[in-house]
């Protein structure tokens, strides 16, 4: 119980927060948080990326309105928060990973804060760990995304015909599509057996598959006393039932108490404050929809309006001025076409919003344990039971044009590494000239490179 009205500053293991004082009664304590939340739930794995990145579409020359279509039910006065941590034996872990993807070796300290797992630069394949002070993050790619005809192309549409379908200036007959998908079904059962062989729980993550025609996915929602989180893992099959790309978190999460929360009515005027939270999938495609060109700079701001007709709660990872985190009760609003946006709900009087105290771009902060240290891990350990499933928010790294340049004049390993610390995945287009044959599906996490003579010369998303 704090009661001084000086400054606290609890351990980055614990709470991780800076208490700025509660006053003389007990109660929930004060969150110093940053003065954004924009990357909340994102993928980690790159800490250097700016946080402008993430809604860079909707910074400039829109202004989204939001509009309570129908009642919002009360969902409750008071919402429990949770601490995150890096697990501390997450390379244990790791190394239990590798052996479920079918790696060998041993783990590989790649700077003070990135190891990874039988990385080979010229197949794509690997597995690598992020550590910071808030969470650590595992990303998987096989090569299997690298060649043989199982990488996309981003100039070809998924109904090109062979004269649409054109590679380096030649028009080429799009690739048909991978055989032997896995069924929904059969890519959960190897997820969950994955998870187990990790020592992860299972009943951490509520687990949802669909299937396309050209890969099964499995995401699963990260899950805090039986409430789902914006922190998500997600898995990719491809041919022949193989994984061609995964990643998710090695966090461990402790009760940090129950805080008072707001109305969802009165929640809705935050989805225009980007301190408490994100702006949604719906609401990014109301402004795509509404604006048929881009707007001219000095102009107007160009009004969108966003229906609301409905909130269910959830847990937002909200990040601290110690650039630790917590998981705070929020509101995920939404309409018949999705996810508006999602805020925290937790009542003002608990926030306080200021800057942090390492800043974008600067160097990691080193976790001060040896994340190696440890035994056998308990993964994920929210003690929760499976519960619904419910659509992800964040699975991966937010990736658009302003972020997806950052790779143009990279050598290909560089590239290669950043996008991977990122959560996408890459595909080699064309090497000196060379094309290679690609599959036809777009994927949002996903980056397409050029390479001449070592050096990225081109990149687009898809």
């Amino acid at each position: 119980m704090f009661r001084s009205k000086s400054v606290l500053v609890t351990s980055i293991f614990g709470l991780s927060a800076l208490v700025l004082g509660s006053c003389s009664s007990s109660g929930p304590v004060v969150l110093s948080l940053r003065s954004t939340q924009e990357r909340s739930g994102a993928n980690a794995a790159n800490p250097k990326m700016s946080a402008e990145i993430a809604d860079s579409r909707l910074a400039y020359g829109y202004d989204i309105s939001y509009k309570v279509a129908s009642d919002l039910p009360d969902l409750g006065k008071e919402g429990k928060a949770w601490s995150v941590t890096p697990m501390k034996d997450n390379r244990a872990t790791l190394k239990k990973l590798a052996t479920g993807f079918g790696i060998a070796g041993e783990v590989v300290k790649v700077d003070k804060n990135s190891f990874s797992i039988g990385q080979d630069d010229k197949t794509g394949t690997g597995l690598w760990l992020y550590v910071d002070v808030s969470s650590a993050w595992w990303s998987y790619s096989s090569a299997a995304q690298m060649g043989g005809g199982t990488i996309s192309s981003p100039t070809c549409a998924p109904d090109a015909t062979k004269t649409e379908c054109v590679i380096s200036g030649e028009p080429v007959a799009p690739p048909a599509p991978p055989k032997n998908l896995p069924d929904a079904a059969a890519a959960t059962a190897r997820v969950s057996q994955i998870l187990k062989d990790a020592n992860l729980k299972v009943n951490s993550y509520s687990l949802s598959a669909t299937t396309s025609t050209w890969s099964t996915d499995v995401v699963g929602i990260l899950k805090a006393g039986n409430v789902a989180s914006n922190i998500s893992m997600m898995f990719s099959f491809g041919a022949d039932g193989v994984i061609t790309y995964a990643s998710g978190p090695l966090v461990e999460l402790t009760d940090a108490g129950a805080y008072p929360l707001i109305s969802p009515t009165a929640a809705v005027k935050r989805l225009s404050q980007m301190q408490y939270g994100l702006v949604g999938p719906t609401a990014r495609s109301a402004v795509d929809t509404a604006v048929s060109s881009p707007p001219v700079e000095g102009s107007e701001p160009q009004t969108v309006e966003v229906p609301i007709t409905g909130v269910r709660l959830g847990l937002m990872q909200s990040t601290l001025t110690n650039n630790s985190s917590i998981l705070l009760p929020a509101y995920t609003f939404t309409n018949a076409d999705g996810d508006v946006g999602t805020v925290m709900a937790v009542e003002d009087k608990y926030f306080s919003f200021g800057e942090s105290e390492v800043t974008e771009g600067s160097e990691p902060v080193p976790v001060p344990v040896d994340p190696g240290a440890g035994g056998g891990s308990t993964g994920g350990s929210t003690g929760a039971d499976s519960g619904p499933a419910v659509s992800p928010i964040n699975p991966v790294a937010l990736l658009d044009d302003a972020a997806a340049k950052k790779l143009l004049g990279l050598s290909e390993d560089e590239a290669q590494k950043v996008a991977t610390e990122s959560g996408w995945t890459v595909r080699i287009a064309n090497r000196d000239g060379e094309a290679f044959m690609l599959t036809t599906d777009f994927q949002t996490n996903r980056v397409n490179l050029t390479v001449t003579k070592g050096s990225v010369t081109a990149v687009t998303i898809g």
